[in-house]
Parts: C-alpha cells; structure tokens; sequence
C-alpha cells in the first residue's frame, strides 16, 4: 500500500517548481499597481519593486549605450524608460518606508 499523500507532494513541489518567475513588468501595469496590490505583503512588494528598478537600468543602461544624437525614437525610449526608474523609486521609497513602519523601526 502507498502512501497517498506523496503524490500531492510531488506535485505541489512541481507546480511550484514549474512555475515561473514573478515579472513585475508583465505583471503590472505601472509600479503603483504593485505597490497597492495588498495580496502581497510588503516584504514581496519590496522585492519586486527592487527587481523592477533593477530591470529598468538595465534597460535604460542598454538603450543609452546604443542611442546616436540623431535617433528621436531611441531618445523617446531612453526617456520613457527614465521616467519608469523614477515612478519605481517613488513606489518602492512608500513601500520601503511601509516596511519600516510595521516592523515599528523609526523612519
């Protein structure tokens, strides 16, 4: 006889394995989204928001490397993606300062 509960287990454990990676950019519409989204507790809000920034200069680092003086559409990407970084700042400072306050560390 088996024991019936290694099967739901093993496919927790793969369900959770197979599952992919969180991607707050294709996640969310905009970085306040996340910040307000209350399924998350702010620890993992935090985390996202920091790998979005992350995410983002990246990009935006990429996009600068590769702009010439004479490309509009490069320049519009670089400042599209220069005004994400600061909207990702905006939200991750309130969720930071959030997350101090719940742990009841001073601001």
């Amino acid at each position: 006889m088996t024991d019936q509960s290694e099967p739901t287990l093993r496919s927790s454990e793969d369900a959770a394995v197979a599952a992919p990676a969180p991607d707050p950019r294709r996640d969310y519409a905009s970085p306040e989204d996340l910040r307000e989204d209350i399924a998350l507790g702010l620890d993992e809000r935090e985390h996202l928001l920091r790998q979005w920034k992350l995410d983002v200069e990246s990009e935006l680092e990429a996009e600068s490397e590769g702009m010439s003086a004479s490309d509009p559409i490069a320049a519009e990407a670089e400042a599209s993606l220069a005004a994400e970084v600061r909207r990702v700042n905006k939200a991750l400072s309130s969720v930071e300062r959030d997350n101090r306050l719940a742990r009841g560390e001073s601001s």
